[in-house]
């Protein structure tokens, strides 16, 4: 005889995790998106102003995030 009670919260649980896996992605995608015009934004800081402050300061970030310091 089958459990439809298990049978449907198996379905719901299926569906609620599949759903989950997707809104998980595409935040993934989104931060990956802004971190992407973040390090631009630092490039071009350190390009402009390669003998300042402020361009010394963001290769200090830069070197952070490549894991070269």
């Amino acid at each position: 005889m089958i459990n439809w009670s298990w049978l449907i919260a198996r379905f719901i649980s299926a569906v609620g995790s599949w759903i989950d896996a997707s809104n998980l992605r595409n935040r993934v995608y989104k931060l990956e998106e802004e971190c992407e015009i973040l390090r631009i934004g630092l490039e071009d800081i350190q390009r402009m102003d390669p003998e300042g402050r402020m361009g010394w300061h963001a290769k200090k970030v830069i070197d952070l995030i490549d894991g070269r310091e």
